[in-house]
This record gives structure tokens, sequence and C-alpha cells, in this order.
């Protein structure tokens, strides 16, 4: 047959009802020069020159039809001869109309649709998604735009993938919300953070008004009862249920009492000064002197204390309640077992100019919070917070809470020199001066505690490890002693306090492992934030990592990433 050449024609054939393909092949066997075997690509090319290349092709049926023609010519045993045959197979490509099917998630809170798209066939249109939808129970938050958008996406779809899309979505119910306990009355430290704003829009932190005091049986707290919260509904269309907020009922402070008309109205029992507790308020009795000052004496109080002016300098305060000075602490020493409230500042000198041998003549320590207006030069120390509306001036400072200075409306609030620690974070509006001021910022606190029960667990783990090896040894010697006949020794004894000495190892490693962990975590938590500039020289330590700034930093957070300090500004 070498001497032959066979011409083909070939043609995809549509059927009438335009839903299957099928190829009609011929072939004339002459013998003329140019002869190429027929394959498979050249096939499907034609096809998709035809218009059908959307259509599912069946690459089998194909395959087929070139094996028979390849057959046909085969059965050919004369090169003389010229012969014409056709040869016509159903089926090589189908049009396969756009499916769909819906997925509705357990918790019935939204709803999918999956479309394999159409090969050659129809598409699906948005009716037959909605008819689909409903179908499947899906009849409520069906997302009109998403369902157009999945659609759309499905009919240009080419690579036969399956195409999703969530496309009802439910309506979450509101959870009901908490009581809430509203007061009626002002605070001492609401005083401070409410100063006088004058008619040009400024603010006069030295006119507070008066000290907040309250006579006796007026209400000075309001409960708003818990709300029920609203329903949500699902995308079957059913009723969800919201969590209702919880009741809570007033927990009573000294000197409070619910009212007998209103349960939900809190009433002071005596006059005195009021102050917020946990869902409730107290009403302290209050020893209210003009100043603290050489009429008045040192005072040492088992009550709170209001000063409507002054503290003067050299004065020594005790208390084992609040204190709230309407005026200025100034060089005094002022220590309280609760908070300690300055409506305007706290105002010291130092006694030696060099930062390890300075001493200050003011001194403030509260078991509670500290909260001023302002303090330069002075040493203060606070279980709790400590808040400043407006700066920290050379100043040594203490929290085991967090310090901050200035609030949501100051963009001028600065820690300027000297050294502040906290437990938690350092805020301030502007960090060191222009004038690049030593600056020290301390957040180590918190991490040298845990660190010194790191070194604690690892020197007591060593400790027993060496004891485990000489005992180890010891049991070894005992056994050699038994195997000669010398019983003196408790074997089981020994036995036994390996074991114990093992676990107890195991034990502490774990614990080891625990407060290693701790430490990391307590560093990731910690940070300087500054809302407006970081000036230069101001120095952070935070665990064992150290960091001096020496260029301006714009608005950002000094926190620890990693072994080390790093500086994230904001956006």
């Amino acid at each position: 047959m070498s001497d032959l050449v066979a011409s083909f024609f070939i043609e995809p054939v549509l059927s009438d009802d335009e839903t299957t393909v099928s190829l009609r092949a011929s072939a004339r066997l002459v013998n003329e020069a140019g002869f190429s075997p027929i394959s498979l690509k050249p096939i499907l090319d034609l096809i998709g020159q035809r218009g059908f290349g959307r259509f599912r092709i069946n690459e089998e049926k194909i395959e087929e039809i070139i094996l028979a023609l390849t057959e046909e010519l085969g059965q050919i045993d004369t090169s003389t001869e010229v012969k014409n045959f056709v040869i016509e197979t159903d089926g090589i490509a189908e049009a396969i109309d756009a499916t769909a099917e819906v997925d509705v998630a357990k918790d019935q809170l939204e709803a999918s649709l999956n479309i394999t798209p159409a090969e050659g066939g129809k598409h699906l249109l948005l009716a037959a998604a909605e008819q689909l939808l409903e179908e499947n129970k899906v009849t409520y938050g069906v997302d009109k735009q998403k369902l157009d958008n999945l659609l759309s996406e499905a009919q240009r779809a080419t690579d036969g993938g399956v195409c999703s899309a969530v496309v009802a979505f439910a309506l979450m119910p509101v959870a009901g919300i908490d009581s809430q306990f509203i007061p009626l009355v002002m605070t001492a430290n609401e005083r401070i953070l409410k100063p006088k704003i004058l008619e040009d829009g400024s603010v006069d932190m030295h006119d507070l008004g008066e000290l907040p005091t309250v006579a006796k049986n007026v209400p000075v707290m309001r409960r708003e009862p818990a709300t029920k919260g609203e329903k949500g509904i699902n995308v079957n269309w059913e009723f969800l249920a919201p969590d209702p907020g919880i009741e809570f009922e007033f927990k009573l402070g000294k000197g409070t009492i619910v009212s007998s008309e209103d349960s939900n109205i809190l009433l002071s029992l005596i006059a005195g000064q009021p102050n917020l507790t946990e869902r409730g308020m107290k009403v302290d009795d209050a020893v209210a002197v003009k100043a603290v000052d050489l009429h008045t004496g040192n005072i040492n109080l088992d009550a709170n204390l209001m000063v409507k002016g002054d503290i003067a300098e050299g004065m020594k305060v005790r208390c084992k309640g609040d204190i709230t000075v309407g005026g200025v602490i100034e060089s005094a020493d002022v220590r309280a077992k609760g908070n300690i409230i300055v409506g305007k500042g706290i105002i010291g000198r130092t006694t030696h100019p060099s930062s390890k041998g300075r001493k200050y003549t003011v001194y403030v320590q509260a078991k509670g919070s500290i909260s001023a207006a302002f303090a330069s030069y002075a040493k203060l120390q606070a279980v709790g917070d400590i808040n400043m509306i407006e700066q920290l001036l050379h100043c040594n400072v203490s929290s085991k809470g967090k310090v901050v200075v200035g609030n949501d409306k100051t963009l001028g609030s600065q820690i300027v020199g000297g050294i502040t620690k906290a437990y938690d974070s350092i805020e301030s509006d502007i960090f060191g001066s222009s004038a690049g001021v030593i600056t020290q910022l301390d957040l180590s606190g918190t991490f040298q505690v845990k660190y010194y029960e790191v070194a604690c667990n690892r020197s007591i783990l060593d400790g027993t490890i060496d004891l485990l090896d000489k005992r180890r040894d010891d049991y070894s010697l005992a056994m050699n002693l038994s195997m000669s006949g010398d019983k003196t020794v408790d074997i089981d004894a020994l036995k036994s306090e390996l074991y114990s000495l093992e676990k107890k190892i195991d034990e502490l490693e774990k614990q080891g492992d625990m407060l290693v962990a701790e430490c990391s975590k307590l560093c990731k938590g910690l940070a300087v934030k500054a809302k407006k500039t970081i000036q230069p020289n101001v120095m952070v330590r935070i665990g064992f990592s150290k960091l001096k700034t020496s260029r301006k930093l714009r608005s950002g957070d000094l926190y620890y990433d990693d072994g080390k300090i790093s500086y994230n500004p904001h956006t």
C-alpha cells in the first residue's frame, strides 16, 4: 500500500434537536503523492471551528472512527484500485445543560448554590435558580446580586469546574443587653475628667467645681433592666431565638439601699462621698477639710478624706479610704489604701541633680489608682492605673496596671524625662521632647516576676537532676552489694525514690516550659503607645529587650517582637 494515497473529508453534523453531534468521514484512495495519516487533534480543531467547542466531546468515539478508517484502508490490496467509502458515527459531542444543587448549612444560617456550567447546552437562568432555592426551602435572605454574579460566572466558565457561592444568609438574632447601671450623681473621678469648658471653647483645668457629695436618701444610681434581644430568621424562614440579656441585681455598697418604691433605683443611706463599685455605688463617710496645712496638721484617717483646697508642702496624709483633693499636692507625703484623685496637679522638687541619687519632695502612693491633671518632679506609686490629663514631667512613676497620659480629646499630653514603669501599657500623645531629654519607659515588671519564677524552677530542676544522678549511682552500688550477698541496703526504697525523682523532674520540665511560654506571652501583650510622636532619646525596656530612639517617630507602638523591640506606625 506504499504507492497509494488516501484523501479524507471529515464533517461534524449537528442533530435536528441540536443536542448531539455526529461525525461523517469519507476517504478516497488514489495513486497520488502527498498522503498524511489522520489523527485526533485535527478533528478536535475542526469541531471547534464548526462552533461545537463547548459541547462535551467523546474522544473515544472519535478514536473509533479513526481506527475504522485505518482498518478500511488496510483491506485494499492493489495499487491500481481507486476506492471511495464513507464511515459515520453518532455521539462524538453532546450539548449538556447546566445543572445545579443547593447546599444548606446544618445550622441553616446560610445556603450555597453549586452550578455545573453548561457544555454547549442551556445555561441556568435566574428564574430557574430561584425556583431551585425555593424547592430546597431556601425562602429567606437570598441575595439577588450574589445570585446574578454566580449565574454570570457559570455562563463564562470554560474550565469545566463547579461554580459555587453563598447566595442566602440568615438574619442573625440580636442578643439582649445585660442590666445596665447608670450613675445619677457625679463621682470624684468624673469630676477630674469633666473640667469646666469656657465660652471660647477652651478647658479650664483649674476650675473643676465643687467636690462631689450627696445628701441622705437621694437616688445615686438607676438600673436599666436586661433586654430580651431581637429574633433572627434562618434561610428556611424559621425564627431564631436570641440570647436574652442577663438580669443583674444591685450589689449594695456601704451607705446605699434599694428604693422600696422602685427596685431599679439605688438610694443613699447617708450623706457622704459617692464612689462607683461593680454593679452599684457606695457612699462613704468622708472627712472634709478646706486644706491640709499647718492649721490641720498631719492627717491619719480610717475613712475617706475630701480636701477642697491643697495639701501643702511638708504635710503627711494617711488614709484607709480614698483621698480626693480639689487643688494640688505640693511637696507632701500622701498615701491611701484606696484611690487618690487630685483635681489640679502634683508638684514637687528634686533634692539631687543625678538620676541615681535623685529624691523627690512629693510622694503619692495608692493601693488603688492615682488620677490628676498633671505631675512634675514627683514620685508616684499605684497598684492600679495612673492617669494624667496633661503631663508627667521628670517623675518616678510605678504602676502595676497601666500609665495613661491624655485622653481621647488631647493631642499634646506628654511624658518627658524621669522613669515610668507599668505592668500593662504606657500611653501618651507625646513621649520625650524635641530637646532630647532622656525619657525612660519600663514595661519589664510582670516579665521580671515571671522570669524569676523561671529561674527558680530551673534551679530546683538542676538540683533534682543532680540528686537523681547520685541516687542512680547509689542504686548501681546497692545492686552490686546485693549480688555479693551484702543486704544492708534497702534496694526497694532506692527504686521508689528514683521513681519519685524522675516523676518530679518531668513535672518541673513541664512547669518550666509553661513558665517560658507565659514569659513570651506577657512580652507580646506589652506596648508603648504614642498617639502623636516619639522624640529622640526615649529609652524603652520590655522584658530584657531595650531600645533607644535616635530619631523622631510619628504616632505608633513600640512592642516586643521575637526577642527585640519593634516599631509599628499607626495608619
